[in-house]
């Protein structure tokens, strides 16, 4: 349960910082890549369970994953010009596939 309620806690922090900075949907498209990122997880974990011995490695990685969203969503609140950055890089990269 532990592993759980600390992946609930990150989700619920990016989320809540998107809406602190004015800008819900930011939390919420992180929140939503995080949950996709979590099914490929579960789905590779589940592949690999079939021929070796994983362990916890998936909730481990899971952590991992919510803990970094966090801490960059923290960091997106303190230095706002970096997120910027972020979004001017994401939109070039989007210009050139589309």
């Amino acid at each position: 349960m532990t592993p759980i309620a600390i992946i609930i806690a990150c989700l619920a922090l990016v989320i809540l910082v998107g809406a602190i900075r004015g800008k819900p949907g930011r939390g919420i498209a992180d929140t939503a890549l995080l949950v996709i990122l979590f099914g490929l997880l579960a789905l590779s974990d589940f592949v690999l369970s079939r021929f070796v011995d994983t362990g916890k490695a998936a909730v481990w990685i899971a952590i991992a994953l919510a803990a970094g969203f966090a801490v960059d969503a923290i960091y997106g609140l303190m230095a706002p010009e970096r997120q910027r950055q972020r979004d001017r890089k994401l939109r070039r990269l989007m210009r050139r596939r589309a």
